[in-house]
């Protein structure tokens, strides 16, 4: 069977320029942990086996190698680009003569599966065609290999990431062998699927697992008994970043089978996930398996970079822009929640409600106590090396290839070059502060006339929202798939003004709390941030965070009235001290809602009030310390 093309493209990592705010994050990026890490983390440096060294042999160099590559390409950052190439020139030169490559020490399919997704980037840039017939070899090797040396342990629970590549040489190539290869892939795979459409934990893993006395020679096992096989798939499905990863998955096996259940639990699974797990922030909970509804409970940072790239991949699959509209709520929010504002250090685990960042006990499933301090490995060191990709493959699917136009599939400041179907070229500036401002100009440039449909992601279904062209009022048709439409004959010097009206907004929880937004933006409390050294060494330091203020507080939603006040939008605006937006309203004080294991206890069932008082709310990816699900308290 055919597969089902793609409804968008991306555009190449030269095509899209990140400006303002957004160009700074990558620039703070590229000066911090990504820049450098490879002198302060050796895994990742010279005792990388992925570089020839002796060292780590896994996941890490290709994790890396993955962010920092398109870091270094959309930030013409030479000296990245040359920590990324010796990844990638190491990884070229090792294939054997049958194919396989990567370290001898280590056999496991998975870390290449994340290496291939790094060399389809690097296409980009080299053009030549070896990185193609590089993977054609491997694809090659692993067709008669996958028979005799199936998936195991993480390859098994991750195997539709191997489909990916397949796909995207299959566009290139049309080798049929190459769907004989998605058949067996899919095959040797967790069924996801069925997971999503039956989500058989509903609650905390804990009901389901016992994870205080596991042995995990269960993972080796696997597939020899029923019991070790029962407790695999257990692990596996209810791991999070194995969850995050695999809302794609679906998407590929309809590809293979054209299954509706298939093309539904893509549609789906995210908010069949988030029904059981989910937070204010758009994250399910994991620490490190599914955690239920607690507001404080922690997610970890590879499951936020892994949840962005499973909803891009879900935009540019189906083109539904409702997966831009998730894809912002993440991005602006539990991004930049877990990284230090000078990006220098970063957290395995965030709350939602996180009023202490400190090594003592938290009430995480399976983490270490030091899991939401900010440093260089807490925890462990996945997320160390994996959350690079999160802003830089951002940038990449701000815009999109549609068969007779582009897409503003999510809103940024960004400059596009668009070469139309006739070979006409366009250059397009969104010149715009959001999510912090309200309005978003785009502006045209070109050297003829060029003809094509803009498609303008609809931000509040087709509701508060002003759209002008060159200072007159424009009408648009509107895209089922959730966009706004202009098909026109567009010139030189042409100016389109996107105008919103926004005003936060209550979201009610299931157990009994409420939450603040304001359109992509999620608002929190700031506790303030007292940040004390507890290790490291410097400029990659280990702090912990304490609060300076009082977090007991619930709303009354009868009585909450907001007021927006607008500062200047900073070099970085993630940052609790100089916010670029703060909403004041009134609240309560619960005088029952007490700490529990450094942390918001369970919401009391009766929250006894104290005295009203004002307090402030600021976007959420500014505020690590913070209240962001309140308990309604009349």
């Amino acid at each position: 069977m055919e597969p089902k093309r793609s409804q968008f493209a991306t555009f190449s990592l030269d095509k899209i320029k990140p400006l303002g705010w957004l160009k700074n994050q990558l620039d703070l990026q590229a000066g911090g942990l990504s820049g450098y890490l490879g002198e302060v983390f050796p895994d990742v440096g010279k005792d990388s086996s992925w570089l020839g060294g002796l060292g780590e042999s896994w996941e890490r160099g290709p994790y890396y190698l993955d962010g920092v590559l398109p870091l270094a390409v959309i930030t013409k950052n030479t000296r990245l680009y040359d920590i990324a190439n010796s990844f990638v020139s190491w990884s070229l030169e090792s294939q054997t003569s049958d194919g396989f490559f990567g370290p001898n020490k280590n056999l496991d399919w998975w870390p290449r599966m994340v290496m291939l997704k790094a060399l389809m980037t690097y296409s980009d840039v080299d053009k030549s065609g070896r990185v193609e017939e590089f993977i054609l070899k491997y694809f090659k090797y692993q067709l008669e290999t996958l028979p005799e040396r199936p998936f195991r342990r993480w390859a098994k629970a991750r195997g539709f990431e191997n489909l990916i590549p397949v796909y995207w040489l299959y566009e290139k190539t049309k080798l049929s062998w190459l769907l004989d290869l998605s058949e067996l892939i899919k095959k040797q795979t967790l069924d996801w699927t069925t997971f999503f459409l039956e989500m058989p934990f509903k609650e905390k893993m804990t009901n389901y697992f016992d994870f205080t006395n596991v042995d995990w020679k269960f993972m080796d096992l696997e597939g020899q008994n029923s019991s070790s096989r029962d407790m695999f798939h257990r692990f596996s499905f209810s791991h999070v970043v194995n969850v995050a990863m695999a809302l794609k998955a679906p998407w590929y096996y309809y590809l293979i089978d054209g299954e509706d259940k298939n093309l539904k639990a893509a549609l789906e699974g995210y908010d069949s996930v988030m029904r059981y797990h989910g937070t204010a922030n758009y994250l399910f909970t994991g620490d490190e398996h599914l955690a239920g509804l607690n507001p404080s409970q922690g997610t970890e940072l590879c499951a936020v970079v892994e949840l962005m790239f499973s909803l891009e991949k879900q935009l540019v699959n189906t083109g539904l822009a409702k997966f831009g509209t998730l894809l912002e709520k993440v991005a602006f929010n539990a991004l930049p929640a877990a990284i230090a504002p000078d990006f220098w250090s970063h957290q395995y685990d965030q709350q939602a409600n996180q009023i202490l960042c400190t090594g003592k006990p938290h009430p995480w499933i399976n983490n270490s106590p030091d899991a939401n301090i900010f440093g260089l490995e807490p925890n462990y060191g996945c997320c160390t090396v994996n959350f690079h990709q999160g802003w830089p493959k951002f940038v990449a699917h701000t815009w999109l290839k549609a068969e007779d136009g582009v897409v503003l599939a999510v809103y940024a400041p960004s400059k596009l070059t668009y070469e139309t179907v006739d070979g006409k070229e366009v250059y397009i500036t969104e010149d715009t502060d959001y999510p912090f401002r309200d309005h978003v100009k785009l502006k045209f440039k070109m050297a003829e006339p060029a003809f094509f449909t803009l498609y303008l992601r609809d931000l509040d279904q087709k509701k508060n929202v002003k759209i002008t062209l060159n200072g007159a009022l424009q009408s648009c048709s509107f895209d089922p798939r959730g966009y706004l439409c202009v098909t026109r004959t567009w010139v030189d010097g042409d100016e389109l003004l996107l105008n919103w009206t926004l005003s936060p907004k209550l979201r009610y929880w299931q157990n009994n709390m409420v939450s603040v937004e304001r359109g992509s933006l999620i608002l929190a409390m700031p506790l303030g941030e007292k940040w004390v050294k507890v290790g490291g060494v410097s400029p990659a330091l280990d702090y912990e965070v304490y609060p300076e203020k009082d977090w007991n507080y619930g709303l009354n939603p009868d009585e909450s009235n907001f007021k927006t006040e607008f500062h200047d939008v900073e070099l970085q605006p993630f940052n609790c001290s100089k916010p670029p937006m703060v909403v004041t309203t009134k609240a309560k004080q619960v005088l029952n809602w007490e700490e529990e294991l450094s942390s918001p206890g369970p919401v009391p069932e009766e929250p006894r009030p104290g005295l009203t008082c004002p307090i402030s709310l600021i976007p959420y990816g500014a505020a690590r310390l913070r209240i962001t699900q309140f308990p309604i308290c009349k």
